[in-house]
């Protein structure tokens, strides 16, 4: 397993036991998702031209910034459209991109691309939706405001219990049949054994976290800082303290334009009358930025 997982599930590992120990209050909670989605989430998604530039550059094409930008931005307008007219849509449709891009970081080897598509989409499906329906008391009320109270939080509360026993038994199973086909799909025992630790502590921090740290967690840390790990290695550069502050510099100018548009966000939900109102349309607006980001993703070539 790379260092840099082995170093994030400790760190999880230390939150969890931080929050059984002395249990952190929902404002802390909250402080702490937005300053992770801040410092790294956002960031990881600043670096988007760059690997489109890489990727055109090694097909011996060349990139027009003005081109790229106003593709960017017009598709994160459609997808806000779509969120403003059909918001249960756009959020089925979120959780659909999000699972196939979230499994793909997490899947270990690629012998058969489109059977490894499809496995790693179901695995990071069930994921998300256990990291939702495991919360679901505290998920309810601001998925009931994303899908503007087109379904109800009494019904999200029904759907979430069932939810939680499928996706955790289904990532179960996943993980005993991968067991017991791991050679069909070209994988050796010891990427077996390492993708079998890496999936349980995963489940067991997601699990034990609150809603707003599991997925600060998985999102912030876990996913971004292994997406910035396949950008540096994308981009050609050292592994080491000079790579990574150039990894830095180039995100920065991006990242702080940003900043200012989800701070301005911020400061104008503090005007909406619930919080669960203000955290999602927090949520939409990552979700919105999230969109044209998978598009530059999924040509970066994975191991």
């Amino acid at each position: 397993m790379e260092k840099i997982r082995q170093y994030i599930l400790l760190l999880g590992v230390l939150l969890a036991l931080i929050t059984l120990v002395a249990p952190i209050n929902q404002n802390s909670q909250l402080v702490f998702f937005i300053v992770i989605i801040l410092l790294t989430g956002v960031p990881h998604g600043s670096l988007d031209f760059f690997v489109e530039k890489q990727i055109q550059q090694q097909a011996s094409q060349k990139i027009v910034f003005a081109k790229f930008l106003i593709k960017y931005l017009l598709n994160m307008l459609l997808y806000g459209i779509v969120w403003w007219l059909l918001p249960t849509v756009a959020l089925v449709l979120f959780i659909g991109l999000t699972a196939y891009h979230f499994g793909e970081i997490d899947w270990p080897m690629r012998k058969h691309p489109q059977l490894d598509a499809v496995l790693y989409t179901l695995y990071g499906f069930q994921l998300i939706v256990f990291i939702i329906t495991s919360h679901i008391a505290a998920a309810a009320p601001i998925l009931q405001q994303i899908v503007q109270q087109q379904i109800s939080t009494t019904v999200w509360l029904q759907w979430g219990n069932s939810g939680c026993m499928y996706s955790g038994g289904g990532l179960v199973i996943q993980l005993l049949l991968l067991t017991v086909f791991y050679k069909k799909i070209g994988w050796t025992m010891q990427v077996l054994q390492q993708f079998l630790l890496q999936s349980i502590v995963l489940i067991a921090i997601i699990y034990i976290l609150p809603l707003y740290l599991s997925f600060g967690f998985y999102f912030g840390i876990w996913h971004s800082l292994l997406s910035f790990q396949l950008i540096r290695q994308q981009m050609q550069l050292p592994n080491n303290a000079a790579g990574w502050a150039t990894l830095i510099k180039k995100a920065l100018p991006f990242t702080i334009i940003a900043w200012v548009g989800i701070a301005a966000l911020i400061v104008l939900q503090t005007q909406t009358p619930t919080q669960w109102l203000a955290i999602s349309n927090l949520f939409v607006g990552i979700a919105i930025l999230t969109l044209p980001h998978l598009q530059v993703f999924t040509k970066i070539k994975l191991r």
